[in-house]
């Protein structure tokens, strides 16, 4: 096996270990795997919604809230117009759910039918025209419908697009775009999937019918030092911090620099809150003296209703106990009471975080099947609504966790993945999303089961094209891999189904071990393609050298897709094929392994599998936990069955023997019992009638050489 492990930076390492307490092998894989600032780290560290970023940091979303509030109000007719995949879908719904609990009364949705194209076309707009919508919500799609919806816009129709795909060179005269691709757009995380956007503008709506909504305050805390008062103050707009000012001030002095700035900075006629009001005006006075009188919220009471484990705790020490001051540098005592207030503010009312948690749960499917990179905030939406699935789904989807032996199973990016998102995927690939919409916005579980009955059907009927799909594309597989020289798979034929291009590419890479790229000339006018292959290759980056010929490309390393208009196949074709002639024949078979970390025996125990929960969720730019130990010991091999092709054996490692999988195994006729071999893991859970059992997930494996 050729193996690479990523150098630490041992000073980085120690900061992580001391900072958020960390045992050394946990510090070590969080500093390879990038974590280099300290507030990155709580996406890792953190479930709690509180710490995602806030959508009014877009300066459109405010707008679109005013439109969307006043469209409700005034009783229009309101189109969200989506995507037929599982990011789009999920996405409608989500926005769906939300506008009705908000009052809408005359909310619809449509999705692309049948053959009909992604995106708005003019024939859409003259549907809604004819119809006689006021407004439309996009929903993973609109950032490239620059002349739809100019048309829309002229004829008084608005407009507003929340979307996740790269601009082009103009943006839509949408009255509102919301799209944290675009560059300026002041939303701090450009990797959002559509659902996810979705959601983060029905959190701006729930929240613009708060007393929180245009609220500024300033937060602070004064602390006695030597012969001194510190003042800290954080001044809030929405509860995203604006400004803020540290001062020390002299005790028994007259005026000061420093008193200036802090009273112009305090004398805005703004709430000043804190914790335990007396103290913090004793401070106050030490600092300005008793003819300075500064009216303060006190926020104890709030605070101890809410979480009452806090009841008769100070703030120094809350500080001590605080998760949130260790993600940023500044004073610990002020940072916890910062986010404390803002946690009191949220959960003070339930769109904001029960309500809100609902709509995680369809957010969090369509952020795993859209691919999207399992990083920042995409971390806590996953996290979170991948454990609210496990313990409390949302009724609509209960028949279909039930139908797939998910119920009561700690869920995965790769449970959604497999059984989740191909059911509610097959509607669209069908022809038929609305059906997969219908099962998202029920309420009623006998009406979901008989819609899950029929996406299960659709799924089925998807199978089997596939498999047909797959007969019709084999010839011309390999007739491309003998013409590449048997390092590439290149196909794209009208007959391909869009929506199998995928799962197509999947099984080529895998039945034939190499890349392979299946477009679909849809109609003669676009090109839809897919991209799959091992991890030893890179498909993300592969596709990058001919990003100037696509509309839109993206993905990863294992799976990456594009689309383009049908004029340009040509030359991409020939480049793809130059390209592929040229690498030489290390390029072609693909790269090394990569490890997070080497295991001596000692560590070989159940904390390897609580590391692996700390990284989850795994997906893009956050592959599974891989760790690779040597001269293990095989001590058992199951007895192949004549048609399977996983190995199940045992390998003692360290105190135990552990149970093994090797999914994908080569050469396992000369693997025996006795046999010393070096192992590349990953740490997984085998879920069976109901009962979790540790497992090794083997990547690879060789006989030892000592």
């Amino acid at each position: 096996m050729n193996i690479r492990i990523p150098v630490s930076d041992p000073a980085r390492v120690r900061a992580l270990k001391e900072r958020f307490s960390l045992d050394l092998l946990t510090a070590t894989i969080l500093e390879r795997r990038g974590l280099e600032r300290a507030e990155d780290a709580v996406f890792y560290l953190e479930t709690d919604t509180v710490y995602q970023h806030s959508p009014l940091e877009c300066d459109d979303v405010h707008t679109a809230i005013e439109r969307i509030n006043e469209a409700i109000e005034e009783d229009e007719r309101i189109l969200i117009f989506g995507d037929r995949d599982v990011d789009g879908v999920t996405g409608s719904a989500i926005m769906y759910r939300a506008l009705k609990s908000l009052g809408g009364k005359d909310v619809s949705v449509r999705l692309p039918e049948g053959d009909e194209p992604y995106g708005m076309s003019l024939d859409t707009v003259s549907e809604i025209k004819e119809k006689g919508y006021s407004l439309v919500i996009t929903v993973d799609n609109g950032i490239s419908a620059l002349d739809e919806i100019s048309e829309l816009e002229r004829s008084g129709i608005d407009v507003i697009v929340l979307d996740h795909h790269i601009p082009g060179e103009g943006l839509p005269g949408a009255v509102a775009v919301f799209d944290p691709k675009i560059e300026g757009s002041g939303y701090p995380f450009s990797g959002l999937a559509g659902c996810a956007v979705a959601a983060k503008m029905v959190w701006a709506l729930f929240f613009s019918r708060t007393p929180l909504y245009g609220s500024e305050c300033i937060v602070l805390h004064a602390e006695p030092r030597n012969g001194s008062i510190r003042i800290n103050a954080v001044r809030l707009e929405n509860l995203i911090e604006i400004d803020r000012i540290t001062e020390e001030v002299v005790e028994g002095i007259g005026a000061s620099s420093e008193k200036d700035r802090l009273m112009d900075f305090l004398a805005v006629n703004l709430p000043i809150i804190v914790l335990d009001g007396d103290t913090e005006k004793k401070m106050l006075r030490r600092a300005f003296g008793n003819g300075v009188d500064i009216s303060l919220v006190d926020i104890r009471e709030r605070m101890e209703a809410l979480l009452p484990r806090y009841q008769g705790r100070s703030l120094f020490d809350l500080s001590q106990l605080s998760r949130a001051a260790r993600y940023s540098d500044g004073d610990r005592e002020i940072e916890t009471l910062v986010s404390l207030f803002r946690s009191i503010s949220i959960y003070s009312y339930p769109s904001l975080s029960r309500e809100y948690d609902t709509l995680l749960q369809l957010a969090a499917i369509g952020t795993i099947a859209d691919l999207m990179p399992m990083k920042d905030e995409n971390r806590i939406i996953v996290k979170r609504g991948l454990r609210l699935l496990s313990e409390n789904p949302i009724p609509c989807l209960r028949s279909l966790l039930g139908r797939q032996n998910l119920t009561g199973k700690r869920l995965t990016t790769r449970d959604i993945s497999f059984y989740v998102a191909p059911v509610i995927n097959a509607a669209g690939r069908m022809g038929h999303p609305m059906d997969a919409f219908a099962l998202l916005i029920t309420d009623d579980l006998t009406e979901a089961e008989g819609l899950t009955e029929n996406l299960m059907q659709m799924n089925r009927e998807r199978q089997r094209g596939e498999e047909e799909a797959l007969q019709l594309v084999q010839p011309m597989a390999e007739e491309s891999l003998a013409r590449l020289g048997g390092r590439f798979i290149i196909i794209c034929d009208s007959r391909i189904p869009r929506g199998l291009t995928g799962a197509l590419a999947s099984k080529l890479a895998k039945q034939h071990s190499v890349p392979a790229i299946v477009m679909a000339d849809v109609n003669n006018e676009r090109i839809s393609a897919s991209m799959r292959c091992s991890e030893e290759h890179d498909a993300k980056a592969f596709l990058s050298s001919f990003s100037s010929l696509f509309d839109d490309y993206g993905g990863h390393r294992c799976a990456a897709g594009f689309s383009m208009p049908h004029d340009r196949k040509e030359i991409l074709l020939q480049m793809m094929e130059g390209v592929v002639m040229s690498m030489d024949e290390s390029e072609a078979e693909g790269g090394e392994l990569t490890a997070d970390a080497t295991i001596p025996p000692d560590y070989m125990t159940m904390g390897l599998w609580r590391l692996s929960s700390l990284l989850e969720p795994f997906g893009q730019e956050n592959e599974a936990l891989r760790l690779l130990i040597r001269n293990a010991v095989i001590t058992d091999i199951a007895s192949a069955k004549p048609d399977q092709k996983l190995m199940r054996f045992s390998l003692r490692y360290g105190v135990y023997a552990w149970p093994a999988v090797w999914w994908t195994p080569h050469d396992r006729e000369r693997f025996r019992k006795g046999m010393h071999v070096d192992v590349l893991f990953t740490p997984d859970v085998n879920f069976w009638k109901g009962v979790e059992k540790e497992q090794l997930s083997i990547v690879d494996m060789e006989e030892s050489d000592a």
